[in-house]
């Protein structure tokens, strides 16, 4: 077997080690530890987790400045929690046909990569000789895989340049096995971080290198680049949090990985490619965001009452409005009430529809569940789901939904759950599966719109989405929501009750700051828990 067939299967034992070693108790040398006086965290950020599909082609272009499309690859998408975005721990699992897709993709980012320029950037010479190796793997690895490389990683990768010579390759040729194999190294495809320490349960601060990795993660969803290592290895990145994050903000890779948090967050990523104007539908609320985040600043409540959209004219059509010009145009919609905001966005409406006869539940259990932070336990056990489905009024009767589930909600066995995410479906009565906007259903049956929402604080009636949309927008409670949202997808689990402090801290933060994007993420980022990690027995 040759050089480079092998190498995949040498990445494979690697990742199989790896496992080992998560489960047994954390990679390195843990820095030092804080004293007895350090607050008790919950759980911190989820350690040793697989980087999602997303992070690890965004890493690849931050660590070798190449853009691959991840569906020209069999690498899966992640699963997703409930309530939940795709980069959960407990879900990151590996498996075969996922080493097989990170070896062909590691041949192909170093085929396309400047593996010269890397050379002439990282190397401290190009001798065939062992400093030589060593010097290229240890400088170019420092960027691969987040941190200082171990003694035992770096005699395995410089003995790639070394069996490179011995084919009668080049030390350009050698750097770029090295390249493929870092690709595939645990230490590249798991955020690692050592839970090593004394006192179980309590914290230790992060090394400087983890941090780095916990700030670029957070801001691009991708790997630290080279500023943010540099800082690291020089001891200062702690006291330029502020000034990195306000950086790292203002490149692209932070729109970037906007885009790919809102289309979790919004469930945007149930579309199918075929799914006619999906693409146009997923560009407007993007668009819409990404305009109050990057170019206004402003408060992010202000998303659900923004009376201004930019649209194709394909979908202007699809609203029932003259199309401006065939491409992306701005829109006023304050004389279009039922186009109000972030909520009646046709991407956000389609994607809740998970069954079109049941799509006022659909989209009730998303407000409650994402826009609230409220959840109800779904009806697994089969007897229940049973007793569920005995009283359940038929899609055949001819009644609307509002009638259908009204009925089914004044059972004893249904009113608990219904009669929380009932009234917030009924908002949007009034869209069809795919978005369009309607005034009778199928059978014939006028659509009003209109109910009662009391959840958290907001109590209030309305007779459509325009003021269901507003008391939203004004909610202390989906304000809190959003900021937690954003802390569970950084922190890469679930929130519980052990949680509630730094979450109150963190919206205290956002909300005095004007509730801006920018400002949640530098609350997140600066936050004492933030700089922590859980010591493990």
């Amino acid at each position: 077997m040759g050089l480079c067939q092998s190498l995949g299967l040498l990445a494979a034992l690697s990742l199989v080690a790896c496992d080992a070693q998560i489960s047994g108790g954390g990679f390195g040398t843990p820095p030092d530890l804080i004293g007895p006086e350090a607050r008790r965290v919950s759980l911190g950020h989820a350690v040793g987790r697989r980087l999602t599909r997303e992070e690890y082609f965004n890493s690849l272009e931050v660590v070798l400045d190449v853009d691959l499309d991840a569906d020209d690859y069999d690498l899966p998408r992640d699963n997703r929690i409930p309530e939940g975005f795709r980069n959960s721990a407990e879900d990151l699992l590996l498996s075969p046909a996922r080493v097989r897709a990170y070896d062909a993709i590691a041949e192909e980012a170093v085929a396309q990569a400047d593996v010269a320029g890397l050379v002439s950037t990282y190397a401290t010479c190009t001798e065939m000789r062992a400093d030589c190796y060593d010097g290229f793997v240890d400088r170019v690895g420092l960027l691969v895989m987040r941190g200082p490389v171990a003694d035992t990683e770096r005699v395995f990768f410089s003995r790639l340049v070394n069996l490179a010579q011995e084919e009668g390759e080049g030390f350009q040729e050698g750097a770029a096995l090295v390249l493929r194999a870092m690709l595939q190294s645990p230490y590249f495809i798991y955020r690692l971080e050592s839970q090593a320490g004394q006192n179980v349960g309590e914290g230790r601060e992060v090394d400087s290198f983890e941090l780095a990795t916990r700030l670029s993660f957070l801001v691009w969803n991708a790997a630290p680049d080279q500023e943010l290592l540099d800082l690291a290895l020089g001891g200062t990145l702690r006291a330029n949090i502020d000034a990195q994050v306000d950086r790292m903000l203002d490149h692209p890779r932070a729109r970037r990985a906007f885009r790919q948090y809102v289309e979790q967050w919004l469930y945007l990523d149930a579309i199918p490619e075929s799914f006619e104007l999906g693409t146009d539908m997923k560009e407007e609320t993007y668009r819409l965001l990404e305009r109050l985040v990057w170019e206004e600043d402003v408060d992010t409540m202000r998303a659900f009452v923004e009376d201004r959209a930019e649209l194709s004219g394909a979908l202007a059509s699809f609203y029932g409005l003259p199309p401006l010009d065939s491409g992306f145009a701005t829109y006023d919609l304050s004389g279009v009430p039922e186009r109000i905001g972030l909520l009646t966005n046709a991407s956000v409406l389609a994607a809740r529809t998970i069954n079109p006869s049941s799509s006022m539940i659909d989209r009730g259990l998303f407000v409650l569940n994402d826009l609230f932070c409220q959840s109800v336990p779904p009806p697994e056990d089969p007897e229940l789901r049973e007793a569920i489905d005995e009283i359940a009024v038929p899609e055949t009767s001819g009644l609307s939904q509002r009638e259908r589930f009204g009925i089914q909600s004044e059972e004893a066995l249904c009113r608990g759950c219904h009669g929380l995410f009932d009234p917030l479906g009924l908002a949007f009565e009034q869209y069809g599966s795919a978005g369009q906007y309607i005034t009778e259903d199928e059978f014939g049956n006028p659509l009003v719109g209109g109910g009662t929402v009391a959840v958290g604080d907001v109590n209030a009636e309305y007779q459509d989405v325009e003021e269901f949309a507003t008391a939203l927008a004004a909610s202390e409670t989906v304000a809190r929501c959003i900021a937690e949202k954003s802390v569970q997808h950084a922190y890469g689990r679930k929130m519980g009750a052990k949680d509630e402090n730094v979450l109150s801290e963190v919206f205290a933060s956002f909300d005095a700051q004007g509730r801006t994007y920018r400002a949640l993420i530098r609350a997140i980022a600066i936050h004492p828990e933030f700089l922590l990690v859980e010591v493990a027995p």
